[in-house]
């Protein structure tokens, strides 16, 4: 069972890898094309439409990189999470993303901080995109854990689904589809939460939407 357990372990390191290599070695080549394209396309439209496509291709290849190194090698220190949660807030509204934010529950925690902020981020674009309403961010402390919660009031998710959408590469195939995405935002968040020992929960926003709760277990 040690031996059958760590060969999966490696397997999935070796495939974080390629797969970050991959990504990397994509976007020397895709920089060149984003040039030729806006210095050799006389036509606007035509000019637009092929940046448009690089910059998708972009998004596509920073969510694999971000997916192959949830687990790099950052170390768990002592920060101050609610000034990392606040400054993500002010970050977002900076861009026109205005929150209602309660940081009143969480002061320092042991964690990773990069991993942890690409997860909050990961899931507050999730919500900007496919949600609608208010959008919110509350973290809490409870029973030795920590709870990031990301609501928005949106179509929400079907209960029969949320279990399968944490899984890579999947998507949901209704109003808070992204299609032209890689189904990686939310295994992102999972393989991040595991890594500290917690858990990615979807729940019914009540009165409507969803709930994307982040649990990080105090290490």
């Amino acid at each position: 069972f040690n031996t059958m357990a760590a060969n999966l372990a490696r397997h999935e390191k070796d495939r974080s890898e390629v797969l970050a290599g991959i990504s990397h070695d994509l976007r020397t080549p895709l920089t060149r094309l984003r040039l030729e394209a806006e210095m050799s396309v006389a036509d606007e439209a035509a000019r637009q439409g092929i940046v448009a496509d690089i910059e998708q291709m972009e998004a596509v290849i920073s969510q694999f990189m971000d997916y192959a190194r949830a687990e790099s090698g950052e170390q768990p220190e002592v920060t101050d999470l609610a000034a990392l949660l606040a400054g993500i807030g002010e970050r977002q509204a900076a861009i026109g993303r205005g929150l209602e934010i309660d940081l009143d529950g969480v002061s320092t925690a042991k964690i990773r901080p990069r991993a942890v902020g690409r997860a909050v981020v990961n899931l507050l674009d999730n919500a900007w995109k496919y949600g609608g309403g208010a959008i919110s961010l509350k973290a809490v402390a409870v029973d030795h854990e920590i709870r990031i919660e990301i609501a928005d009031r949106g179509p929400g998710i079907p209960q029969a689904d949320m279990e399968r959408l944490k899984r890579p590469f999947t998507r949901l195939e209704n109003a808070r589809t992204d299609a032209s995405g890689t189904g990686l935002g939310l295994a992102i968040v999972e393989r991040i939460a595991r890594l500290h020992g917690g858990r990615l929960e979807l729940l019914a926003n009540p009165g409507g939407g969803l709930l994307a709760r982040l649990v990080l277990s105090l290490l």
